[in-house]
């Protein structure tokens, strides 16, 4: 029930169906050197078929750290199914006050810092493709896989809900990237793609980057990622130009 990514990290994900297009809600566990660590935690829509997934790929154990990327239901739903409300698994959140937000013992990160968790480094981002404030992008030292939410998206067809980047005819489709941000990020009209480019340029020159783990589209392999990026900017361009704001 999960797909592997990397050596150390696996991905797990169920879709929304739209009308037969779907979009990914996914979360992503870490074999880290002390204990399995969640990258966020899919809808509470989808909560008995992660559950399953989760204990399946744990051994009927619960993992020991969960890593939340924002704090919306898409990316916490399923806090307390995980066991995640409870001593037996450290939570860790990037809000800026976890207990406004309904997560008072979230052992807080801040974003721009780092910190061990389960014996693995992990790195949070100020994202420049994001939906909410206090979300973090989150990069994982040891594979080099970077967690993306909510930017480097995409939507897919049905049958390809466990395709990675590799496994579509010609990589992830420039229309379903675009779809996707149009949809989702929809501030993109006001901004500027160049800008948002330099950005980008930035983190993936401070992090060795394998991969890129998105929460809403699929994982994105380190052959296709310049391909992946340059249709992510074509797409940021297409928006701006075709939604112009009066």
């Amino acid at each position: 029930m999960t797909v592997q990514i990397t050596p150390t990290v696996e991905w797990i994900n169920q879709c929304y169906d739209h009308d037969g297009k779907h979009e990914h809600v996914s979360l992503y566990l870490v074999r880290a050197p002390k204990g399995t660590v969640l990258v966020d935690s899919g809808s509470f829509y989808h909560r008995e078929q992660i559950t399953e997934a989760v204990d399946e790929a744990t051994d009927g154990a619960s993992p020991d750290a969960l890593v939340l990327s924002h704090s919306d239901y898409p990316h916490s739903g399923n806090v307390s199914s995980l066991g995640a409300d409870t001593d037996d698994v450290e939570l860790v959140a990037s809000s800026g006050a976890p207990a406004q937000q309904g997560l008072p013992d979230a052992r807080k990160c801040d974003i721009g810092s780092s910190l061990e968790i389960m014996g693995q480094k992990f790195s949070f981002i100020d994202p420049p493709l994001a939906d909410r404030s206090h979300t973090t992008w989150i990069y994982e030292h040891g594979d080099g896989v970077l967690f993306t939410a909510d930017g480097f998206g995409n939507y897919h067809d049905p049958g390809q809900c466990d395709y990675l980047s590799g496994d579509f005819p010609e990589m992830t489709p420039a229309e379903k990237i675009f779809e996707y941000h149009r949809d989702n990020l929809v501030w993109l009209r006001y901004a500027a793609p160049e800008k948002i480019a330099r950005t980008l340029d930035d983190i993936f020159a401070e992090y060795d980057v394998t991969a890129v783990a998105p929460v809403h589209g699929n994982p994105i392999e380190g052959d296709d990622l310049d391909t992946y990026r340059d249709r992510l900017h074509d797409a940021m361009i297409r928006i701006k130009e075709e939604y112009v704001v009066a």
